[in-house]
């Protein structure tokens, strides 16, 4: 069955995505991957080239391909399909990928994926869409505000007086970013006018969350769907002051050093990390594997952070320690797509209204 391992895309993430998909590729060669690398441009690719980190860097070596609505098919710009997916694990990180919108163009297509499906992706995706589900479902979140470029250059008193609501310090972030990209801290209005101007280059809407000073981040991963989850233990990533960068989390090799799994809290906190993590996996409707990251305040409160749906080396660590090999990890995520494929391919999807039809 030819799985195809699809990486990259039209994101700022695109770098973390290529280091995904090129790793994964490499632990399931005994499964006879197809790579589908998405270039910066979001031009198709493949070539067995793909797995070395180093083809990515000269994407004009590589085939070009064109996916298909209505097919599995993937085919040259002449026409001739070269390759069919029979299923496809998500590897692309970020915007245009962990979204919703990749997932919707391979549901076009008929083709099972791996992962959560449209609506859910685009829900952890929106950090102020994904907070107000989060309150909705009473779990705990820091306080924030959103706002979009228009109010911010439009009146940013106006933004000023809903921020006092909650006061300073604020962490500053683009709605629909990940990896740390484009995250500051503002302690004043000055910082507070530069954080917000540079998570406007990434996104048009922005959300600021109350600071927490010196909390502990842990993280759970879930895997399975709406039949049964599994979730693992909690981990806390060491080594970072006021929030894990961009390099704090994609290091090469050092990333993996830098975090305590299980990590060192007490049972309590570990069994609500769990309790929260299975709890949004369900309420969320989420597919696949993904990371839910907490926050844990000095005086004990535990906040839900963000739901990653495409966790960066789809968080196969977590499981890769209970002793799940690589490819057992993969054939379960893709069992869990064809599933998914199956009970959707049963709906009916044609309807015969006697408006239309005149009978």
């Amino acid at each position: 069955m030819p799985i195809a391992v699809i990486f990259g895309g039209r994101s700022c993430e695109h770098g973390v995505s290529v280091v995904t998909g090129v790793q994964l590729l490499n632990a399931i060669k005994e499964m006879s991957p197809l790579p589908v690398y998405i270039d910066e441009s979001g031009q198709w690719r493949t070539g067995r080239e793909l797995f070395d980190v180093k083809a990515a860097k000269s994407p004009e070596k590589l085939k070009k391909v064109f996916p298909r609505p209505g097919s599995r098919g993937l085919y040259t710009s002449r026409g001739r399909k070269i390759a069919d997916m029979d299923a496809a694990v998500l590897c692309c990180h970020g915007m245009n990928g962990e979204d919703g919108t990749l997932q919707g163009l391979l549901e076009l297509c008929g083709v099972p994926y791996t992962g959560s499906g449209v609506l859910a992706s685009a829900l952890c995706m929106d950090k102020a869409a994904f907070k107000r589900f989060a309150e909705s479902e009473g779990i705990p979140t820091v306080p924030y505000v959103t706002y979009t470029r228009r109010e911010f250059n439009g009146d940013i008193y106006a933004v000023a007086d809903r921020l006092d609501g909650i006061g300073y310090p604020f962490m500053i972030k683009p709605a629909r970013l990940g990896s740390s990209i484009g995250v500051g801290v503002a302690r004043n209005e000055r910082e507070l006018v530069e954080a917000s101007r540079t998570a406007f280059a990434f996104d048009n809407r922005v959300i600021a969350e109350r600071l927490l000073e010196n909390f502990r981040e842990l993280n759970c991963a879930a895997l399975g769907d709406e039949r049964g989850v599994t979730v693992s233990d909690v981990e806390e990533p060491l080594g970072w002051k006021e929030f894990l960068s961009y390099e704090d989390k994609y290091s090469g090799g050092k990333a993996l050093m830098r975090r305590r799994l299980p990590a060192e809290i007490p049972d309590d906190v570990t069994e609500e990390v769990k309790r929260l993590t299975r709890l949004v996996f369900e309420k969320a409707g989420l597919s696949g594997v993904v990371r839910v990251d907490f926050m844990l305040a000095q005086s004990g409160e535990l906040y839900l952070n963000e739901v990653n749906t495409l966790p960066g080396s789809l968080a196969a660590y977590f499981f890769r320690r209970a002793g799940m090999r690589e490819t057992e990890f993969v054939r379960r995520l893709v069992d869990i797509a064809e599933r998914r494929f199956r009970d959707e391919s049963r709906l009916t999807y044609s309807y015969s209204s006697p408006a239309v039809t005149g009978k």
